[in-house]
């Protein structure tokens, strides 16, 4: 490590770890508003305004990766970008979004033609407006997100949702009907945008090609993945449905729901902070490791023994949570379980090798994925619902394996350093499995009971392992979180650190 990688690595870890905390608090405000303005709104509204807006949605967030055209990432990434040429870009991709603008007021006919629904058709040309703030918001959020402002990018993500929420309650109750939700979804988006740019304007400046064209192929390169990212995790259902009908995409998506969302929000609650810090010392190949390794073991010991515990007890979960009729469910829970795992690393290699600049490594790996797994799906389809999810894991090898050994490469990271990081969640795990494969031994009439038995057998083996052998690691994340400022300020999260240090 360099002796100025050195001297600011303390520094970065404060920061970091201030960041995952204030996007936990925005993420958790965020939820709470949107969950009770729906509720609210459900009480409201009804089904058919819902599916109005849904249908305006489903448009929209296809559309929105083309007009945001991986522009903000690339100006994350690219740290050297001055403010004149990053003026330039600001202009590029305002005059971007309007041309998307056109083109989507253009198509909304259509759309609205193929949805069967002529009120359909308005929503989506007022829905359209969102693609102006798109193009105002990228580079002013792209510089707070380079300077590691978590704190303006938390406020302004719990402001826009404090909006939506007021907006779509207040207009749900003055009866404007499924007015109500595009009118919260335009008004938070622009609370949203006049935040990021009153807090890091941006001016408008003639873009010169010459010198944005670097940072626009690596935008291009971003959308191009992101759009095959689209494409290829929507395939499944689209085969299953296709293929095997609606019964079994219903089954289908209940697996996959209860599969990622966990998993999803540690991962994405982890690499919203990630993103900005791998930017800051892409250069430094030293805090590059440590970072992903620290990160890595961190996800492993959270999303890994999450994830196999809920392949082990997919059945008696199913029969317990959602009932016998849900139980076709429990064999795609198990695959696709067990593929989030592998799936939770491929997202932080992609997020490093980004950093790194290897965006058309990582967006030929999105293509490949595109090619393959649809024609996978289709196949598999033949041998039934299990086989098609079963087929994400089997060609992980094929589509997740080469960027893990990429990143290795480029961080310089061996074989041994990674397996180091993961040795205190695959030993916890291997105890995990085994205590639960005893108890299922247990035949109980009751699958509340199994289930229960189940989860404190794995969770206390887990636990005996991870705070038994591994303590050190652990009194390592105790001491760092103890160390940040934000913490010592809080005497009852002190003395709760400090009891868990006593405990292990």
């Amino acid at each position: 490590m360099s002796q100025l990688a050195a001297g600011d690595a303390r520094r970065l870890d404060r920061v970091f770890a201030g960041g995952i905390a204030w996007s936990a608090g925005s993420k958790a405000v965020t939820q709470l508003l949107s969950w009770a303005s729906v509720l609210i709104a459900a009480r409201l509204l009804s089904p058919n305004d819902f599916g109005l807006a849904g249908m305006a949605g489903a448009f929209l967030v296809v559309t929105n990766v083309l007009a945001e055209f991986g522009i903000g990432s690339a100006v994350l990434q690219m740290q050297e970008l001055e403010s004149d040429v990053l003026s330039q870009i600001h202009t590029f991709a305002c005059l971007l979004c309007t041309v998307i603008f056109f083109a989507a007021e253009a198509a909304s006919p259509l759309i609205a033609s193929f949805f069967k629904s002529d009120r359909l058709l308005p929503v989506l040309l007022v829905n359209n407006l969102a693609f102006f703030l798109t193009g105002f918001q990228q580079v002013p959020l792209a510089l707070l997100q380079r300077e590691m402002d978590y704190r303006r990018i938390s406020m302004a993500e719990a402001a826009s949702a404090s909006v939506q929420a007021v907006a779509t309650i207040a207009g749900a109750v003055a009866g404007l009907g499924y007015w109500a939700l595009i009118a919260g979804l335009v008004l938070g988006k622009f609370t949203a945008t006049a935040l990021n740019y009153y807090w890091r304007p941006v001016h408008f400046r003639m873009p010169r090609w010459n010198q944005i064209a670097v940072p626009i192929k690596m935008g291009g390169q971003i959308a191009v993945s992101r759009l095959a990212w689209s494409g290829y995790t929507q395939s499944d259902g689209i085969v299953v449905g296709r293929v095997l009908g609606a019964p079994a995409l219903g089954t289908y998506q209940m697996a996959l729901t209860l599969a990622t969302a966990p998993a999803e929000k540690i991962s994405t609650l982890i690499m919203r902070a990630a993103g900005p810090l791998f930017a800051k010392i892409q250069k430094e190949e030293a805090l590059v490791r440590r970072y992903f390794l620290i990160i890595l073991e961190a996800m492993a010991l959270t999303v890994l023994p999450a994830m196999l515990g809920l392949a082990l007890v997919a059945p008696d979960a199913i029969a317990a949570v959602l009932g016998s009729k849900w139980s076709a469910a429990s064999a795609p829970l198990f695959w696709l379980a067990l593929f989030v795992i592998v799936r939770t690393a491929s997202v932080l290699c992609d997020q490093v090798l980004v950093s790194l600049r290897h965006t058309r490594f990582t967006m030929n790996m999105s293509l490949l994925n595109l090619a393959v797994m649809p024609a996978a799906f289709l196949a598999a389809s033949h041998w039934g619902l299990n086989v098609v999810a079963a087929s994400w894991l089997v060609l992980s090898p094929i589509t997740i394996l080469p960027m893990i050994v990429k990143l290795a490469r480029c961080a310089n990271c061996s074989f041994r350093e990674m397996t180091g990081a993961l040795m205190p969640a695959l030993a916890g795990s291997a105890a995990l499995l085994v205590a639960v494969s005893i108890v299922r031994e247990w035949h109980s009439s009751s699958a509340y009971v199994r289930l229960a038995a189940e989860i404190l057998a794995g969770a206390g083996s887990y636990g005996l392992v991870v705070f038994g052998p591994f303590r050190g690691r652990i009194r390592r994340y105790r001491s760092f979180i103890q160390s940040l400022t934000v913490w010592g300020r809080m005497p009852i999260l002190r003395a709760i650190a400090n009891r868990a240090g006593r405990d292990v």
